[in-house]
């Protein structure tokens, strides 16, 4: 009999599925193993080394020794990769941006963006002492391509950094992919050197993208779909498009996608298989295929790990194993963290990967959900039915298998999209049933389009005709979908009033007071490029939806390219400043937002305006309406927020000119805080009028360039020595004023984290 000792007095714990689970996919448990080391990695490098030691250990008590070897030796390469490249982009990141800047000579990565004068790309360094660090280049001139090599001079400068809540972190972004800073080019064109491989791709993918649309107009509806949902080009202006299929929880179908590199190798696996092709030469045909299409859409993370996912699972078939989608899944992944960790962390990555995770693991559980659709008639036996009863019930089971695999891919995703985007979408579950075959239906037009064109133009001009009704039927059925009450909510909305003002570049302006989720109202939208890159993701990140604007003066800098504004948020009423003005974007609100349903009003004097939390704004001053050429600054209303008990005065832009007019008119400008921008040629915020006014604090914009954005130091120095507090927007970034339950508010900056706080008169 063996001896029992005190040991064997604690049960030994045998997690048999677990071990199961690691014996069927060995390759997907390793590659776990390594994102949990990178992941640690990111926090501190000796906890990705314990993170490894650790789960080498468990895989020695799962499995065998031998795995938990192999585990260590995973995790701890993902480490070493991990902390190499961090210490490389963070050193590269230091050298260059203390450098004087000069002639710097990059190879281009991806072809370039922007258009007219200016352009940006990845790129990497070929020359100097940072040989191979990859910066951000800023270019002038024509658009190069990806591969040539660009000579110019210019300046290194930082990532550019966040400086309003909710905004994207560019900087964070460009670090996840090794940029290490970026370079600003002269405004005079550099040196471009495109070598025959380089001309020869661009040839191929302009070729590509023109014949998948040929015979449609290029700003159409149409077109600007299919090159969407084809080649994965972002359209620039369409955000009202984009917003259908991210409510419907079906954005990743409008851009190329792991999903759609599959749906081309079902493609071609349904055309060789009709052609005979036996399927071991048919795998050899498809992967050429299928990273093709990767590379001539840019070659995205999904895109990529879609086809070397393919080049796995349809490798089994060649050297006639059987395939496994997690094991598939797993070598990918796993080469992926020991090559370049820092994937890991962009969100396309890990939406791409962890989708596929929920499809595998969970399709099964899912599909139980849909059993009782997939259940033949009682009593009657398969061979018994006639042809129409076996056609239902065949398509009975393929639906409720689509819908076990939509219901899977989106409880996967669902912790993702909360985490990244703060969107809940429960009607991508249907949706993504009626999308997913229309975009096989445009995908198989476009590639069709793309193979007769070079025999017949007119047949390919035909076939996209034919496909801009599939097109279009995807944005109906976008549409549709996102529309449902329900379907789609934010998860991160703000609940607490309060009145968020941007810091926005070359003296644009905007602020936001919103109610939480009774009502919000914009004031002032910025310029076109602040209003897409910065007001709107940042109000959606909050979950804030203004339904009301009011615009202070009929300046670029602060009405928001027009129609970008109504296309992003559901705008029912707008207050002007004036009804003639000889800028276009302002005569675009006059005459274009009427056309979407907003009810268009002009300031006055005296005029109260209701707004959310028992809030009012009071117009104390508003210019002429016939004085066209006049400057806009000149132009400006003067208005206050009357908000518990607190009075916020906004003067915009306005200078010495509007303030003592307003002065003159008897009004009391009377308030506790004023919130300024800049005039581009006039005094601002005189000694009579701060004497009336007599706040206890000032938010002034500040920008370095234009010089006329910028505030001078000695004028913050004079409003202090009065007893002013100042609030710089070049200390502070974006702040936020909000109320505590004593009735103080707050003013929160958001680089500045030190809070200022005022007291009730």
């Amino acid at each position: 009999m063996a001896h029992r000792g005190p040991l064997n007095k604690f049960p030994k714990i045998n997690p048999i599925w677990l071990s199961r689970f690691y014996g069927r996919h060995p390759l997907f448990a390793a590659a776990l193993v390594a994102v949990s080391c990178v992941a640690a990695t990111d926090w501190n490098p000796w906890c990705g080394l314990s993170a490894g030691l650790l789960l080498g250990l468990a895989g020695t008590f799962l499995a065998s020794w031998r795995s938990g070897v192999a585990w260590l030796v995973c995790g701890w390469i993902s480490v070493a990769g991990t902390t190499w490249r961090a210490h490389s982009q963070s050193t590269a990141e230091r050298d260059l941006c203390a450098a004087a800047g000069g002639q710097v000579r990059a190879l281009l990565l991806k072809d370039a963006e922007g258009g007219g004068r200016y352009w940006s790309a990845p790129a990497v360094i070929l020359e100097g002492a940072k040989v191979g660090a990859k910066i951000w280049f800023e270019g002038a001139g024509e658009s190069p391509v990806a591969g040539a090599v660009v000579k110019a001079k210019g300046n290194f400068e930082p990532l550019p950094e966040p400086r309003n809540i909710g905004e994207f972190d560019r900087a964070a972004w460009l670090r996840r992919q090794g940029v290490a800073a970026m370079f600003r080019a002269e405004r005079q064109a550099g040196k471009v050197e495109t070598g025959r491989w380089a001309l020869l791709g661009a040839a191929i993918r302009h070729g590509f993208r023109t014949r998948v649309t040929a015979g449609l107009a290029d700003d159409s509806q149409e077109a600007i779909v299919i090159r969407a949902i084809v080649i994965g080009e972002t359209p620039a202006d369409a955000d009202a498009l984009i917003a259908a299929f991210r409510n419907s929880g079906t954005l990743h179908a409008f851009s190329v996608s792991g999903l759609h590199v599959a749906m081309v190798g079902s493609i071609g696996w349904l055309l060789l298989s009709w052609l005979g092709v036996p399927r071991r030469w048919a795998v050899v045909l498809l992967l050429p295929l299928m990273f093709g299409y990767s590379w001539i859409t840019g070659n995205s993370a999904p895109a990529v790990r879609s086809a070397w996912m393919a080049a796995v699972f349809l490798g089994a078939f060649v050297f006639r194993r059987q395939p496994d989608l997690l094991n598939a899944l797993g070598a990918v992944l796993l080469a992926a963290m020991l090559w370049n960790g820092p994937l890991l962390f962009q969100p396309g990555v890990q939406l791409s990967y962890g989708v596929v995770a929920a499809i595998a693991v969970g399709t099964a559980w899912a599909a139980k959900a849909f059993a009782w659709m997939a259940k033949p008639e009682l009593y009657l036996p398969t061979t018994l039915m006639t042809r129409w009863q076996k056609f239902w019930l065949g398509l009975r089971r393929k639906v409720a298998q689509s819908l076990g695999v939509s219901l899977a891919a989106g409880v996967g995703s669902a912790p993702l999209t909360i985490l990244h985007f703060g969107l809940v979408t429960p009607i991508s579950v249907l949706a993504g049933l009626v999308l997913v075959p229309l975009v096989f239906v445009l995908l198989v037009a476009a590639l069709l389009a793309v193979a007769v064109y070079p025999a017949s133009p007119s047949l390919a001009r035909w076939v996209n005709g034919l496909n801009g009704y599939v097109a279009n039927a995807c944005v109906k059925t976008a549409e549709g979908f996102s529309a449902v009450p329900g379907g789609h909510f934010q998860v991160n909305r703000v609940t607490q009033p309060r009145l968020q003002i941007f810091d926005l570049t070359h003296g644009a302006g905007a602020a936001c007071f919103s109610a939480g989720s009774h009502g919000a109202v914009l004031m002032d939208c910025g310029d076109a490029r602040g209003f897409k890159r910065v007001v709107m993701p940042c109000l959606r990140k909050l979950g804030i939806e203004p339904d009301s604007i009011v615009l202070s003066h009929p300046d670029g800098g602060h009405i928001g390219g027009g129609e970008q504004v109504w296309q992003a948020f559901p705008i029912h009423q707008v207050l002007l400043p004036v009804e003639r003005s000889r800028s276009q974007s302002f005569q675009a609100w006059i005459e274009q937002a009427p056309l979407t349903g907003a009810a268009v009003s002009y300031a006055a004097v005296p005029q109260a305006l209701a707004f959310p939390d028992g809030a009012s704004l009071e117009i104390l001053y508003a210019p002429a309406p016939s004085a066209t050429t006049m400057l806009a600054d000149d132009r400006v209303i003067v208005s206050r927020l009357l908000w518990h008990g607190w009075k916020i005065l906004f003067t915009n832009d306005a200078g010495i000119s509007t303030e003592t007019k307003l002065l003159d008119s008897g009004v009391d400008p009377s308030a506790d805080v004023i919130i300024a921008g800049r005039h581009r040629s006039d005094l601002m915020l005189c000694d009579r009028f701060l004497n009336a006014v007599h706040p206890m604090a000032i938010i002034a914009s500040n920008s370095s360039f234009p010089i006329s954005e910028k505030l001078n130091s000695s004028t913050v120095e004079y409003w202090k020595s009065r007893g002013i507090q100042v609030v710089d927007h070049a200390e502070f970034g974006g702040v936020t004023l909000h109320q505590d339950d004593a009735g103080r508010l707050h003013i929160d900056g958001f680089l500045d984290k030190s809070p200022l706080i005022l007291n009730p008169r």
